[in-house]
C-alpha cells in the first residue's frame, strides 16, 4: 500500500487530504483538514492576494507538509484552483510556497476541475443522465454525466464567495441585489447552450456548500441516517431551504440546525446558485456527491498505478476489506454461496434481482464488526456498513445492507427507528436475505471454502439444499441446519440440506 496527499490550495479554503491506497484494491482517507482562508474573497476585492493572506497560506501549507512527512507520505499532490488562477501576483504566491514550504503547485483550469469532478462521480455512483455541478468560493464547475461517461464540462467564474460579496448576500439581504442576481445567474447560465439541449434527471451537488444544504435538510426532516453521499432531497426542499437562509441575518443563519457556522455568510450564495439552476432546468431532484476534485485526483493516481475501476461497488468493498483487515477469500467465498441460493430459491423468496447488490454488501461485511469487538459483532458490522461510503448504492440500499448483516446473527431487530427509510416489505425482504447469509456463512464455517451449492429442490413441504465438498461437511452442514426452526417461519418449508 501506498500513502498519498494532496493540498487543495481552493478560493475559501486550504486543506489538506491523505489517503491510504491499496494495490489490491480501495483506498481509505487517513487525515482530511482544512484552515479557511479566503483567498478569493482578497482576489475579489484587490484582484490580488494580500501578504497577510499568503503569509498564512504558506504557514499552513508548511504545516501540511510536515504532518504528510511525520506519516510517510510517498507522493504530495499540490493544485490551486480559482483564486490563485485569477490573482494578479499568482507568480509570487507560487514563488514563496515554492520556496518556503517546499511544494510545486498546479494550477488547474475550469475545464479540468470538471473533469476531475466527473471522474470522482463515474467512480462513486452510477449515472445514468445527470448534471454534475461543483460550487466552489469563486468558480462553478459543471458537468454532463450519461451512463457512466463524461460528455461535457464547463466551468463559470462566480462562487459563492465573490457573490456574496458583490451582491451583499453576507447579512441582511437587500431584495433589490437578490434580484440582481438573479438575473446575472439566468444570463450566466444562459452562456452554456448544451445545458438546455437535455433533459437531465437529477443533479449530482459537489462542494461543502451543496454538502451543508443536504445536512440542513437531514435536520429538519430528522431523518435517521448521517451521511452525505448519495443522500437527495427535491427541489421544493431547496426552494424552502433557500427562502428560510435569505431571510434570516447572520446571526439568525447561526442558529439554522445543521448549519456549519464557517459557511453561514456564504451559503444564500451557494443555494441561490443551484436554486436559479434547478428551475431553469425544471430539475426535481439533488443528489449530494460526498466527493469532488480531491476524489478525482485519487482515482486518477488509482487509475495510472493500478489500472481502471471496472465496478465501483466491489472496489469500495474491497476497500473496507482491506482497511479492516478482514478475510477477503471467506467474505467472497459467501456471497458465492448466498448468491446460488438466492438464485436456486427464487420462486420461493420473491426477491427483485435489484437487491443483489445489497446480499453482495452483507455477505462480503458481516464479518466486518469483529475488527472493533467479536462478541455481539453483528452490532457492530451494522454500524460500520451503514457509516461507510460504499458506492453504488442509495441510503435504503445501504440500511438493508446493515440489517441483513446484522440478522445473520440475531433473529429480531427493532426497525422502529428507521421506519421513515423502511417499509413492512423491505423489513421481509432484509430477513430473508439473512437467512440465506446465515446458512452460508455456516457452510464456510471453516473459513476454506471446501462447499459448493450443487443444487436447490422446492417441493410443497421441504427445500433440498444439495452440497458438494471433497471432505467430510457434517459439522457445517450441521451448523447451517440450526436455522431450520427461522426457516420454517419464512418460507414455511422444512430445511434439508445433502451432501
Amino acid at each position: 500500500m501506498s500513502k498519498l496527499g494532496i493540498i487543495d490550495i481552493g478560493s475559501n479554503s486550504v486543506r489538506l487530504v491523505v489517503s491510504e491506497v491499496h494495490k489490491l484494491g480501495g483506498f481509505k482517507i487517513l487525515v482530511d483538514i482544512k484552515e479557511t482562508l479566503r483567498l478569493g474573497l482578497d482576489v475579489e476585492i484587490n484582484s490580488m492576494i494580500s501578504n497577510e493572506k499568503i503569509d498564512q497560506c504558506v504557514n499552513t501549507l508548511i504545516s501540511f507538509r510536515l504532518l504528510c512527512e511525520s506519516m510517510n507520505v510517498e507522493t504530495i499532490i499540490s493544485f490551486a484552483t480559482e483564486a490563485i488562477r485569477k490573482s494578479s501576483n499568482k507568480e509570487e504566491v507560487l514563488l514563496r510556497i515554492k520556496d518556503e514550504a517546499k511544494l510545486d503547485v498546479t494550477i488547474l483550469t475550469g475545464d479540468e476541475e470538471a473533469n476531475l469532478d466527473g471522474k470522482a462521480v463515474i467512480n462513486s455512483l452510477y449515472v445514468t443522465n445527470s448534471l454534475v455541478i461543483d460550487i466552489g468560493g469563486s468558480s462553478t464547475k459543471i458537468a454532463w454525466i450519461k451512463n457512466n461517461e463524461l460528455i461535457k464540462v464547463d466551468s463559470l467564474p462566480f462562487g459563492a464567495l465573490n457573490l456574496t460579496h458583490r451582491y451583499k448576500l453576507n447579512d441582511l439581504i437587500d431584495y433589490k441585489e437578490e434580484d440582481a442576481l438573479k438575473d446575472f445567474l439566468i444570463d450566466s447560465f444562459k452562456t452554456i447552450p448544451w445545458l438546455f439541449e437535455e433533459k437531465f434527471e437529477n443533479i449530482i451537488g459537489i462542494g461543502g456548500s451543496i454538502r451543508n444544504l443536504g445536512k440542513i435538510d437531514r435536520y429538519k426532516k430528522r431523518y435517521p441516517i448521517d451521511t452525505s453521499h448519495n443522500y437527495n432531497f427535491s427541489d421544493i426542499d431547496l426552494i424552502s431551504m433557500y427562502k428560510l437562509l435569505k431571510s434570516k441575518t447572520l446571526k439568525g443563519r447561526y442558529k439554522v440546525e445543521g448549519l456549519s457556522h464557517d459557511r453561514a455568510d456564504i451559503i444564500v450564495a451557494s443555494s441561490a446558485i443551484l436554486s436559479i439552476l434547478v428551475k431553469l432546468l425544471d430539475i426535481n431532484e439533488i443528489i449530494v456527491s460526498g466527493g469532488g476534485i480531491r476524489e478525482g485526483i485519487i482515482f486518477n493516481h488509482i487509475e495510472e498505478n493500478f489500472g481502471l475501476i471496472e465496478n465501483i461497488l466491489e472496489y469500495s468493498l474491497n476497500s473496507i476489506l482491506y482497511s479492516h483487515n478482514m478475510d477477503v477469500i471467506h467474505a467472497k467465498n459467501v456471497y458465492n454461496l448466498s448468491k446460488k441460493l438466492f438464485t436456486e430459491l427464487k420462486p420461493l423468496h420473491n426477491i427483485n434481482d435489484s437487491l443483489l447488490k445489497v446480499l453482495k454488501i452483507s455477505s462480503y461485511l458481516h464479518d466486518i464488526g469483529i475488527s472493533v469487538r467479536y462478541y455481539d459483532h453483528q452490532k457492530h458490522s451494522f454500524y460500520i456498513i451503514l457509516n461507510s461510503q460504499i458506492n453504488g448504492v442509495n441510503h435504503k440500499e445501504l440500511l438493508m445492507a446493515a440489517y441483513t448483516a446484522a440478522f445473520h446473527k440475531k433473529d429480531r431487530i427493532n426497525f422502529c427507528q428507521y421506519g421513515s427509510i423502511i417499509n413492512r416489505l423491505d423489513i421481509q425482504n432484509i430477513e430473508k436475505m439473512g437467512l440465506l447469509l446465515r446458512i452460508s456463512e455456516a457452510l464456510d464455517k471453516t473459513l476454506i471454502g471446501s462447499i459448493s451449492i450443487k443444487n436447490c429442490t422446492i417441493t410443497e413441504e421441504d427445500v433440498t439444499i444439495k452440497v458438494e465438498s471433497s471432505k467430510d461437511v457434517s459439522l457445517e452442514i450441521k451448523d447451517a441446519l440450526s436455522c431450520s426452526y427461522l426457516f420454517k417461519e419464512l418460507f414455511g418449508k422444512n430445511l434439508i440440506i445433502q451432501d
